[in-house]
């Protein structure tokens, strides 16, 4: 049977007939880079991502740092509960081709119900932290061009996120506008700026104008803390990261955002979307509550602490209008929903790292969704994600 064809387990109705499940949308996936992605283009630069084979495992460097080994080598694993299986090295033999080939990353999705994928990278988020820029802006550029060249194998299906480096804004823009025309469709940008460069700087108003004049949603993905350039002794290690930064996971997006809404970003480029990415959703309701609180029950502290122009505006208002959150498996946010808005939920599957929800996505939706009227369930498990990136959905009739 061809695609919209194959018929698996039902939802039930409120009048107890069956209703055939509709094919999701995952808001964030990722690729798997292959080894020669920078070297085949750029073989006689040396401090662009390269891999080096060792005793554990193939690892990528960076300008000389050691970084990550290979993910994508045991998707689905995380299911046998069995932790001392769980690896966090190997070598690119032993990856999923579903994870660098475009159209085995397709089927595969498929077969776990999903019907497109925005793809994001996986040793592209390093690239974030290495605190060098003309390495960095170099690098992504070369990214950008590969994973252009990816998506366009399956256009309707796969929709490419640029990375880009806000060191420099105006190289930044000119970039922005440069992969658009490549047809990705948003980009990727830090979510904790280096403290000399934060996000309300007014700097950063030509980028902000771009993004929305070419309707490039913006996205703020755990693990893309920028490397200080500037700093006097820059470090990059990802190779022992605490636990603790994983539960904490959500504090820079947080002070991100918090600068966005309060700075004045949205009010000024109302057009502009810019959402959290693999934060979860928990965090959100207690986070807008203290925006408002701040902004209406604090004295002023200076000439940072400024007012909208609508004095009747607060600043959890910017988040339902220009914000998205995207999450994979968080049953009490999704509680909270009428708090955060469902307008601005949309699931991922975070493919094919070990920690997603494949090959699992319908069953761990149906936990988490369970309480949500099918409205909503399309909203957060499709619609959202389609019409902020521009998928063409099947029709309703094309059911899984």
């Amino acid at each position: 049977m061809g695609i919209g064809q194959t018929l698996q387990a039902a939802d039930v109705g409120a009048d107890g007939t069956a209703v055939p499940q509709r094919w999701l949308l995952s808001s964030d996936s990722h690729i798997v880079e292959p080894p020669d992605l920078w070297t085949a283009r750029m073989p006689h630069d040396e401090t662009l991502p390269r891999v080096v084979r060792q005793d554990d495992g193939d690892w990528w460097y960076i300008d000389g740092r050691k970084t990550m080994s290979f993910l994508g080598i045991q998707p689905g694993m995380r299911f046998e509960k069995k932790p001392e299986i769980l690896r966090t090295s190997g070598t690119f033999e032993e990856v999923v081709s579903a994870a660098y080939d475009p159209h085995a990353y397709v089927t595969a999705n498929e077969a776990d119900g999903v019907w497109g994928s925005v793809i994001y990278p996986s040793e592209g988020l390093v690239l974030f932290g290495v605190p060098n820029t003309g390495v960095v802006t170099k690098a992504m550029r070369v990214y950008n061009d590969w994973i252009a060249e990816f998506c366009a194998s399956e256009p309707l299906r796969l929709k490419g996120i640029a990375m880009l480096n806000l060191d420099e804004p105006e190289v930044a823009e000119m970039e922005l506008r440069r992969c658009h025309g490549l047809g990705l469709a948003g980009a990727l940008i830090t979510v904790a700026p280096p403290v000399w460069g934060p996000y309300r700087n007014r700097e950063y108003d030509g980028f902000w104008a771009a993004a929305a004049d070419l309707g490039m949603p913006l996205s703020l993905h755990v693990g893309t803390d920028r490397g200080d350039p500037r700093a006097d002794v820059p470090q990059l290690d990802v190779t022992n990261v605490p636990p603790s930064v994983f539960v904490n996971k959500d504090y820079a997006v947080r002070r991100t955002l918090a600068d966005l809404m309060l700075s004045g970003v949205f009010e000024r480029h109302p057009d502009v979307r810019i959402g959290t990415v693999e934060h979860e959703l928990g965090w959100i309701p207690f986070f807008l509550d203290q925006l408002d609180y701040t902004y209406t029950d604090r004295p002023a502290r200076g000439p940072e602490w400024r007012r909208f122009a609508d004095p009747d505006r607060l600043p959890s208002h910017f988040f339902r209008t220009n914000c998205f959150a995207s999450f994979q498996e968080d049953a009490i946010g999704i509680r909270l929903r009428d708090l955060i808005g469902v307008e601005t939920l949309m699931w991922g599957s975070d493919y094919p790292h070990t920690e997603s929800t494949f090959p699992r996505s319908r069953q761990i939706l149906e936990e988490i969704l369970d309480g949500l009227d099918p409205d909503e369930r399309q909203q957060v498990t499709a619609s959202n994600a389609a019409r902020l990136y521009s998928f063409d959905l099947p029709d309703p009739s094309d059911s899984l």
